[in-house]
């Protein structure tokens, strides 16, 4: 987004009353359950928001972007509850410091080639990284740092048809490479972060050294933040290549489905962040529906001690990079474990993976 002086302030203004609604609705929530013991609704809040607009200085900003921070909390309190159903860590929803609400949402954007309008607001001008498909749907309008970006949901109909599978595959995400595929290929990881290391540590340094609340604080932080938005475009940039080359390539993608969540509680963690393996499965899968692809999850126990070949449990220490069987089979342990991955996903399917590698299998 290119917004002027003008607009910038008045985007800022949206923020801050989206950050006083949605403390205003969190507080009134918590306080109607402690002192009262009743429980406050979505359309509690907005009849409320509804009776407040009456008066004019309320009404400045469009209703469906003050409706937003209700629907927020709302979300934010139904998560809270299941958690706790599910005997899990709750973590009570907490109030937002101006500083951390970046974002504003609101329904069915007009969105032309180089402006987009804010109700009530009017047009802004913007440099769109492609063409939008489909209808809009969501606009959501965030701040990075001095920037801002626009952020567009749109309804592109229907998936098409899943094509005939004539070239599966199996990928096997790792640190060392970030992908090992059934048929040999491997996928470079760049490791982004610690190519930004550097950047990021002398930009960390020159923040630690500012006196707090001063104007030179505010500056090295974003230089610590555009210093990290670097590593993550980058990486980002990096994993849509990739997503897009596999599903233009393979007909069905078989991945393992990890918990990545508990896997990040290691010392391996900045790396395998770094890798960004969700971020790689979640590209695959979205492309892969688009384009009347197969993305199978699959479970990933026992790919890496199973032999492609024959079947047998030989084990290996994660420091065992070559899977060597008594049937003859000696290949890495990564691409046997692709090859054990890709058969699971065509299982997935109900069909076999035996037969001629160009054969075709036909999904009904």
């Amino acid at each position: 987004m290119k917004p002027n002086a003008a607009q910038r302030t008045a985007l800022e203004f949206i923020l801050r009353d989206s950050q006083e609604t949605y403390n205003a609705a969190l507080q009134e929530r918590r306080d109607a359950w402690k002192l009262q013991r009743k429980s406050i609704t979505y359309n509690d809040q907005q009849a409320e928001l509804t009776e407040l607009r009456k008066d004019p200085q309320f009404a400045t900003i469009a209703v469906d972007i003050q409706r937003e921070p209700l629907r927020r909390v709302d979300r934010a309190f139904k998560a809270f509850f299941r958690r706790c159903k599910a005997g899990e860590k709750p973590g009570f929803p907490r109030f937002r410091a101006r500083l951390r609400y970046n974002s504003f949402a609101f329904n069915l954007p007009v969105v032309r080639d180089k402006s987009i309008k804010i109700p009530v607001l009017g047009d802004i001008r913007v440099k769109a990284t492609r063409a939008l498909e489909g209808t809009p749907k969501l606009c959501t309008v965030k701040r990075l740092g001095k920037k801002w970006v626009a952020k567009v949901v749109c309804d592109i109909g229907d998936a098409p048809l899943k094509v005939i599978v004539c070239a599966p595959v199996g990928i096997d995400v790792g640190l060392t490479a970030l992908a090992t595929l059934s048929d040999g290929k491997i996928i470079e990881n760049p490791r982004w972060t610690r190519k930004h290391e550097a950047r990021i540590a002398a930009a960390s340094r020159k923040l630690a050294l500012k006196k707090r609340r001063s104007k030179n604080r505010i500056r090295a932080k974003e230089v610590l933040r555009r210093a990290h938005q670097r590593a993550a475009d980058a990486r980002k940039n990096y994993i849509h290549h990739v997503s897009k080359w596999l599903v233009q390539n393979y007909d069905l993608i078989a991945y393992e489905d990890l918990k990545i969540r508990n896997m990040v509680h290691s010392n391996m963690a900045k790396s395998i962040m770094d890798a960004a393996w969700g971020l790689l499965i979640w590209c695959v899968s979205y492309k892969a529906e688009g384009a009347g692809r197969y993305a199978i999850p699959v479970n990933p126990w026992r790919t890496s001690q199973k032999c492609s070949s024959c079947g047998v449990l030989v084990p290996k220490k994660l420091s065992q990079r070559v899977h060597s069987c008594s049937c003859g089979l000696t290949i890495g342990r990564d691409h046997n474990a692709g090859l054990n991955i890709k058969e699971l996903g065509l299982i997935a399917l109900g069909k076999s993976a035996a037969g001629s590698p160009s054969e075709c299998i036909v999904i009904v």
